[in-house]
């Protein structure tokens, strides 16, 4: 797409109020600058697959899908805009953050307001609230405090991400109104469904071109990896059942006589360093000085793989350690 719409815009996409951002430099800088890194790790790939990771092992399998599925398709619709919209980042950019994709719509202030905003609404507790607002108020802040994105990219971002939440919130509300006790299903077409999940989410795969830069291959990038993932966890939602009893489909912190149990906690999380290291670790460490480190498809298969281990191979595992004491004790 041509970027004159962006160029032609004297403040969405000026560097003015990047700049006015830095007035209070002299007294507040430190201030500003620590909060916008903390703002800029918040929204990074190690964090939310902590988050997502932890909530699962730990807390409860059906919050997490929830968190999934927003954080997941918010990353395909930030990476197709990305990669359709062409609108270049603040220049000079400072590379120190690492940012390679195009700058329209601001990434993370979208997921800010998503993934913030869902945990808000599930999480009843004030001050919880409070965090989660301060972080998406300031989210868009430190981006342009850092200079990674226009004021226009974190505005559209932001208003664009609390469209995504709030038709996260309505399919939420429809599905709490049928009070499900888990997101797992069995089903015949098992199979069927799984293959239409990968058709559909690797079809991102057709946009690839020798010929892109590489902010399109970045921004292409981040679609394809959320895609490969979202179809992980849908494989798993599918095929988990097909190994476990339907009572075995929901956990909670484990707990021993109403305390902490902390040998439950070090065996899930033993078993879930396990995990992230035989799927995503090892598979980035085999291919990163290899022709194919940059390969879409591999991207694609790498978090799809670490997807599907998490909902399918961590229960299934825990389960077969001391009968599953270390899974179901809460």
């Amino acid at each position: 797409m041509n970027d004159s719409f962006f160029s032609n815009q004297a403040i969405w996409f000026s560097q003015a109020p990047l700049d006015s951002l830095h007035s209070l430099d002299p007294s507040l800088g430190t201030i500003f600058h620590f909060l916008s890194v903390i703002c800029h790790f918040l929204g990074g790939t190690v964090f939310f697959l902590g988050l997502i990771s932890t909530t699962f092992v730990f807390f409860s399998p059906k919050r997490s899908l929830e968190l999934s599925f927003a954080l997941l398709t918010s990353g395909i619709v930030i990476g197709l805009a990305k990669f359709y919209f062409e609108s270049p980042r603040p220049y000079p950019y400072p590379e120190a953050f690492d940012e390679k994709a195009f700058g329209f719509p601001s990434g993370h202030a979208y997921c800010a307001v998503v993934v913030w905003g869902l945990l808000a609404y599930r999480i009843k507790n004030l001050g919880f609230r409070i965090l989660a607002l301060a972080v998406i108020i300031l989210t868009p802040f430190s981006r342009m405090y850092l200079k990674v994105h226009f004021l226009g990219d974190v505005t559209f971002g932001f208003l664009m991400g609390l469209t995504h939440l709030f038709l996260i919130i309505l399919i939420l509300r429809a599905l709490d109104k049928k009070s499900l006790p888990h997101y797992f299903f069995k089903t015949e077409k098992y199979r069927t469904l799984g293959l239409l999940g990968i058709v559909i989410t690797i079809s991102l795969l057709l946009l690839d071109s020798r010929y892109h830069s590489s902010e399109h291959y970045h921004s292409l990038a981040g679609a394809v990896t959320a895609s490969g993932a979202l179809a992980g966890f849908w494989m798993g939602l599918l095929f988990y059942p097909r190994f476990s009893e339907e009572e075995n489909f929901d956990w909670g912190f484990p707990k021993k006589d109403g305390k902490s149990d902390y040998q439950s906690i070090f065996v899930r999380l033993a078993v879930l360093f396990l995990f992230l290291i035989v799927f995503y670790i090892l598979p980035s460490l085999a291919i990163k000085n290899t022709i194919w480190k940059d390969d879409l498809f591999l991207k694609y298969l790498r978090y799809f793989l670490v997807s599907f281990a998490l909902v399918l191979g961590f229960p299934v595992l825990l389960q077969k350690i001391s009968q599953g004491r270390f899974l179901f004790s809460k």
